[in-house]
């Protein structure tokens, strides 16, 4: 008889206790798997947080090396300014016009000069030590007729200058994606 008390006892209390501990089995097994995925979200967001921040870093980077066009200007009086500086005689200056590449803009100059072969080399020297991205070709080298002491030779070259407003730049990131 306490068998079957026992047993009617178990039957009609402990099952229900059973079921619930196992519906509560369950529903900690999924907070759990819900606590895992937020903490998997909360790593990405935080990767996701520095990746932006790279690329805010490499941004100002690329404004620092391809200006916009409003700053050409300035860096067309910088390279005056250095061809000056070394004593060249400049005697032709002419921009060209803008060339649309695929998200950047290139602005030739071109540039004929008179000065020295050492300061030719020397003013070559500090177009390439600027902050900016200025390529020098078609660079042709004569002998100045007269020479002087400040002028042995005549340079001709060209000068491109790259630049991009930071919408190009951003639409092209778009674009990757």
């Amino acid at each position: 008889m306490v068998i079957v008390a026992v047993f009617a006892f178990d039957i009609s209390v402990c099952s229900d206790l059973r079921t619930q501990a196992e519906r509560d089995e369950k529903e900690a097994q999924k907070l759990d798997s819900e606590v895992r995925e937020l903490e998997n979200v909360r790593v990405q967001l935080s990767e996701y947080k520095k990746k932006t921040e790279e690329y805010m870093r490499d941004l100002q980077a690329y404004r620092a090396n391809i200006p916009e066009e409003v700053r050409l200007s300035e860096t067309l009086a910088q390279l005056q300014r250095i061809a000056q500086g070394r004593s060249a005689i400049v005697r032709e200056f002419r921009p060209g016009p803008v060339r649309k590449q695929s998200f950047y803009y290139e602005k030739p100059v071109s540039v004929k000069a008179g000065t020295t072969y050492d300061q030719i080399g020397q003013l070559f020297a500090d177009i390439a030590a600027l902050p900016r991205i200025v390529r020098v070709s078609d660079v042709e080298i004569r002998q100045a007729s007269p020479q002087t002491p400040r002028l042995t030779i005549e340079v001709s070259y060209e000068i491109t200058m790259f630049f991009a407003s930071e919408k190009d730049i951003l639409s092209l990131d778009d674009e990757s994606r």
